[in-house]
Order: structure tokens, then C-alpha cells, then sequence
């Protein structure tokens, strides 16, 4: 006796259920499958996602940086992928690399991706703050990829294999093109990787405006988050520019968007100071400066 469904079907014993109690019901073929599609996404969904059962909590990471955790309620959410730009000069990779220092302190594994600086270079640059990277990558925690040719395919299986808590990419600008990065097939094959594995990501750009310029690209778009790094003139006798920075944009966290003055140390970026500079004057001069950049 010949089955009643052919052997070559895809479609599950309880597809077929479903699609035999619709047609039952309904009769016209095109509205009996509408129909059971329907119903057979509904509970795919729910089978998936299970909104009761959810933890609301956000689990916060660490950036490492003093002064900025407490301004991002204890940190940039887990598995985010957060933007660090600006003009060259201004502090990012520093940056990124106390981010990554931060998670190895705490026994997280890290690997920082760059695409224009050799490994050693980028080593010594670690060592000069006191950071022992060496160490770091004897044990485990720590693995670097200078002056990196590797392809989105080779970064997905270094990262898949590793598991990586924390990833940092300098810059995408040398890799891709803003306009090419968010359509790549390997490299949303690539984001969907880290956001699965929830690894903290961050992405180092370049600008070639200052942070008084409301100027975005596609890397910006992408992102969870902005973190934009800068310089300044804050004195009229002192000319020297004073680093700012400011968090653009942080999904899922109440940010205070207003520049905040920081400096160097031989430790890396310290902690916010205090700036004596009224807020008003401040915002003057970065509105002074953003007319002076439109008429160049």
C-alpha cells in the first residue's frame, strides 16, 4: 500500500497535522498553507524565545577606563558592539587596549585585530603603559594580530576556536569601506558570530571631523554604541589641546552625552578631571570650532 505522503516530502508529521486541520476547516488551498504557516511560525517563536523566562537584568562589562563606567551604569552592556572614533591622534587605540587589560585582569579571554600596525609595535605600545601583554599571551588570555591580511572567513574561525570574551578590530576603515562593511556577507556573517557568543566588541574608526561636527557614517549606524575621542583648545593662554571625550550613543543605557576632559598617563587614560572651564565656555568653543571647520 502506497504512504499517503510522498517520501520525498519536508514537511514533519506535525506540519502535516497542522496543514490537514486547516484544510478541514478552510478548503482553499492557498489559505489553508497561509494559514498554517502562520501558526507553525507562532510556535517556532515561542519555542524559541521565552519572554517569561528572560533575565531583564543587562550584564555590564568593565571598560577599565576610571570615571567612564559609572556615566554607562556600570559599564557597556555584554555582547555589544560599540564604535571608538575620531581623528587620528586622539587616543582610541589607547583606549581599546586598557578595555582589553581590563578583561584579562579579570581572566577574560581577548584578542586585538589590527590592520595597520605589526604585532611588536603593537606589544611595545601595550608595554609602555606598564601593561605586561606578554605575559598575558603566555598564559592564554591575550592573543594580538598585527598588520593583519586575514580575511572575515579567517576571523570567524580564529574567534570561533579561541572564544574571546572581549575582541577589539583596528581600525575598519583600512579593512572595509563604510558603505561596503554593512552589507559584506562575511562581515554580518561575522557580527552575528560575536553577538551569538555575546563578546564585547570593540571597532576602532577614523574621522576625519572633530566631535563639535554631528557627522555620521555607516560604521556609526552599525554600532550599540559611539564612543568619541578628541582634542581641544579648553584655555585661552594655554593652547594646548585638551583630550575630551564623549559617549554618542549607548543602547539599553542613560548616557550624558556632554564632552568630558580626561588625560595620558603612564598608566593609560585616567580618570576624568575636573575642568575649570564653565560648561558654557566649552560648548562655545566646540560650536566656534565646528563654524571654523564648515568654512575650510
Amino acid at each position: 500500500m502506497r504512504s499517503k505522503y510522498p517520501i520525498h516530502t519536508t514537511l514533519s508529521a506535525e506540519a502535516i497535522k497542522v496543514l490537514e486541520r486547516y484544510e478541514k476547516e478552510l478548503g482553499a488551498k492557498n489559505v489553508v498553507l497561509e494559514k498554517a504557516l502562520l501558526s507553525m511560525d507562532r510556535s517556532h517563536f515561542k519555542s524559541k524565545l521565552d519572554t517569561h523566562g528572560m533575565d531583564n537584568t543587562i550584564k555590564r562589562v568593565c571598560t577599565g577606563v576610571p570615571g567612564l563606567d559609572e556615566s554607562l551604569e556600570g559599564g557597556i552592556p555584554k555582547g555589544f558592539a560599540v564604535i571608538v572614533t575620531g581623528p587620528p591622534g586622539t587616543g582610541k587605540t589607547t583606549f581599546c587596549m586598557q578595555f582589553l587589560m581590563e578583561g584579562v585582569r579579570n581572566n577574560e579571554k581577548c584578542i586585538f585585530f589590527s590592520f595597520e600596525e605589526p604585532m611588536e609595535q603593537l606589544v611595545q605600545y601595550f608595554m609602555q603603559f606598564g601593561w605586561d601583554v606578554g605575559k598575558y599571551i603566555d598564559d592564554g588570555y591575550m592573543d594580538i594580530f598585527g598588520m593583519s591580511m586575514l580575511t572575515s572567513e579567517e576571523i570567524i574561525e580564529i574567534i570561533d576556536a579561541y572564544k574571546p570574551d572581549r575582541v577589539v578590530f583596528d581600525s575598519l576603515n583600512v579593512f572595509t569601506a563604510p558603505d561596503e562593511f554593512r552589507t559584506s556577507g562575511g562581515w554580518r556573517a561575522l557580527l552575528r558570530l560575536l553577538k551569538s557568543k555575546k563578546v564585547t566588541t570593540l571597532f576602532i574608526t577614523e574621522k576625519r571631523h572633530g566631535i563639535e561636527t554631528k557627522q555620521f557614517d555607516e560604521y556609526d549606524f552599525l554600532g550599540d554604541g559611539i564612543v568619541f575621542l578628541d582634542s581641544i583648545q579648553t584655555n585661552e593662554i594655554d593652547t594646548t589641546p585638551t583630550p575630551v571625550m564623549a559617549v554618542q550613543k549607548m543602547r539599553a543605557t542613560r548616557i550624558d552625552r556632554m564632552h568630558q576632559p580626561f588625560r595620558f598617563t603612564t598608566t593609560g587614560i585616567a580618570k576624568y578631571r575636573i575642568s575649570n572651564l564653565p560648561d558654557r565656555v566649552l560648548q562655545e568653543r566646540l560650536a566656534r570650532r565646528a563654524v571654523e571647520h564648515k568654512s575650510t
